[in-house]
C-alpha cells in the first residue's frame, strides 16, 4: 500500500510541475492491469488523478466521460463505457482494470465479460482472459462469443486441447449470428495447421515459428539469437535493421521458394520508399522483372515485396488483403506489439522498435553521446546495389534446413488453412500481436 501512494504522489507532482505527459506514463504502472488489481478500493483515487492528465493531454470529450465514471463508480454500465472508450484510446492495459471491477460488479453480464477479454488478448494477457472466462461457464455453454473466446484465448496460451474440447460447441453455438460461422472457421484452420504440423516442430512455449504458422499462416524466416534466455524467444525488442539482415531476408525467401519449386514472373514494388529499395535488390537477387505494384491491386502471380507493412498509405493496405494464385507477400519487418490487419505470407522478423538501414538511425558521436543520425537520402536504386553487394556472416544460413522442413511439413495443409503463400483464394489472415510463446517488451 504504501508503495502504491508514493507512486500515485510522483504522478501528482509531475503533474503540479505541469509534465501531464511524464505524468501519464508514472501512472501506466500504478493503473495498469494487473497492478491495480492489487489495490481496488483506490481505482477511485486513481482516476480522479486519470482525470486531472486527460483533461491536459486528451480533451474535454474524454475527460467528461472519467468524470461520469467517477460518479457512478458503482455502476458496471459507467465502467463499461469507460473500458470501451479506453480499448479505443489504444490503453487496452488500463481498460482491462475498469473492466476487470465492472465484471465484479456485474459476473453474468456477457458485453462486459466479452470486452474484458478484448482488453486482456490485447494486453497478450491470453491466460488471464481464460481464466475469467472458465469461472463463468454458463456463459461459455450459452454465448458462442464467450465459448469461442475460451477457444481462443486457449489456443493462443499453448492450450489446444481446450479449443479442441470447445469445436463441437462453437459450431452448435454460431447459429446465433450469420456471422460467427467465419469466427467459427479460423479456430478449424489453425486446429488444422496445429495437426499438420504436429511431429514436426514442438508447438512449445519456445517455437515461434511454428506458433506463427498456426496463428497467422505465415512463415517466419528469422529467429533473432539474442536475448532467448532473457525472455525475448526469438523477437526483437530494439533493432537497428541492417543491409546484411536485408538479404539474409533474400536468402531465406529465395531458399524457401526454391524448395517448394515456385519461380515467381515478377517482383512487384509497392510505393513507398523502403519497399522500394527492397523490391530492387530482391528482383536482382532473383532475377525477376521488377513491376510497379499497380493503383487498385492486382491478381497476377508473382512476389509482392513490403519492407514494412506498417509503412505502407492506408489506401495501399486493403489491395493486399486478397489472396490470388501464384501471389505471395513478404514482409521484410513486422512489428510483434500491435494486431497488424494483414500479415505476410513470409515475415523477416519480428520488432518492436526497428530503425530502417536508410532511414534516421540512433548512433554516437565523438563524445560517445547518443545523436540520431540523418536518413541516406541517396537514390534507392544505389542502396539496393549496396545490399545485392553486402556479406553475410559465417553460419548465418545454418538454420536454413530447419526452416525448409517446416515449410514442407505446413506445405501439407491444403485450401484455406494452407500457409498464405500457397493459398489461391480468400482473405490474408490478421497477424496478433502475440502468441503461447512469450517475449520481454518495453513498457
Amino acid at each position: 500500500m504504501e508503495d502504491y501512494q508514493e507512486k500515485l504522489q510522483g504522478v501528482r507532482s509531475l503533474l503540479d510541475q505541469d509534465k501531464a505527459q511524464e505524468a501519464f506514463r508514472a501512472l501506466l504502472p500504478v493503473f495498469r492491469y494487473p497492478d491495480m488489481m492489487q489495490q481496488p478500493a483506490g481505482l477511485a483515487e486513481v482516476l480522479a488523478v486519470f482525470a486531472e492528465i486527460s483533461a491536459k493531454i486528451a480533451g474535454d470529450g474524454f475527460t467528461s466521460i472519467i468524470h461520469h465514471t467517477l460518479s457512478h463508480i458503482d455502476d458496471p454500465g459507467a465502467l463499461y463505457s469507460l473500458g470501451y472508450e479506453l480499448i479505443d484510446q489504444g490503453l487496452p492495459a488500463i481498460a482491462a482494470t475498469v473492466l476487470a471491477e465492472a465484471h465484479r460488479l456485474a459476473p453474468d453480464n456477457v458485453e462486459i465479460l466479452t470486452e474484458l477479454c478484448a482488453a486482456l488478448e490485447r494486453s497478450t494477457l491470453y491466460a488471464d482472459a481464460c481464466r475469467y472466462l472458465k469461472a463463468a461457464p454458463e456463459l461459455v455453454q450459452r454465448s458462442f462469443l464467450c465459448s469461442y473466446l475460451l477457444a481462443f484465448n486457449s489456443l493462443m496460451s499453448g492450450d489446444l486441447k481446450t479449443t479442441r474440447r470447445l469445436l463441437p460447441e462453437l459450431q452448435r453455438l454460431q447459429e446465433q449470428d450469420e456471422h460467427f460461422s467465419a469466427l467459427s472457421a479460423r479456430i478449424i484452420r489453425m486446429l488444422r495447421r496445429a495437426d499438420t504440423l504436429s511431429g514436426h516442430t514442438p508447438l512449445d512455449t519456445r517455437d515461434l515459428r511454428g506458433w506463427h504458422m498456426v496463428i497467422t499462416s505465415g512463415l517466419l524466416l528469422h529467429v533473432s539469437p539474442h536475448g532467448f534466455d532473457e525472455g525475448m524467444n526469438g523477437r526483437y525488442a530494439f533493432v537497428q535493421d541492417t543491409l546484411e539482415l536485408c538479404l539474409e531476408g533474400i536468402e531465406r525467401v529465395k531458399a524457401v521458394l526454391e524448395a517448394l519449386e515456385i519461380t515467381p514472373p515478377r517482383i512487384y514494388a509497392l510505393p513507398e520508399r523502403s519497399s522500394l529499395i527492397l523490391a530492387q535488390a530482391t528482383a536482382r537477387m532473383l532475377d525477376c522483372p521488377l513491376e510497379n505494384w499497380p493503383d487498385g491491386g492486382s491478381d497476377k502471380p508473382g512476389l509482392i515485396v513490403a519492407y514494412d507493412l506498417a509503412l505502407l498509405d492506408e489506401d495501399i493496405l486493403p489491395t493486399l488483403a486478397q489472396h490470388h494464385p501464384g501471389q505471395m507477400l513478404w514482409n521484410h519487418a513486422s512489428c510483434w506489439t500491435e494486431d497488424q490487419p494483414v500479415g505476410g505470407d513470409l515475415t523477416t522478423f519480428l520488432y518492436q522498435v526497428n530503425y530502417e538501414p536508410w532511414g534516421e538511425r540512433m548512433g554516437i558521436d565523438q563524445k560517445q553521446q547518443m545523436v540520431m543520425e540523418p536518413a541516406d537520402e541517396r537514390d534507392p536504386t544505389v542502396i539496393a546495389g549496396e545490399i545485392v553487394a553486402a556479406t553475410l556472416e559465417p553460419g548465418i544460413l545454418d538454420d536454413l534446413p530447419a526452416l525448409i522442413k517446416l515449410t514442407h511439413a505446413a506445405a501439407a495443409t491444403t485450401g484455406e488453412a494452407a500457409p498464405g503463400l500457397l493459398c489461391a483464394g480468400g482473405r490474408r489472415k490478421k497477424q496478433w500481436s502475440g502468441s503461447p510463446v512469450p517475449s520481454s517488451r518495453f513498457a
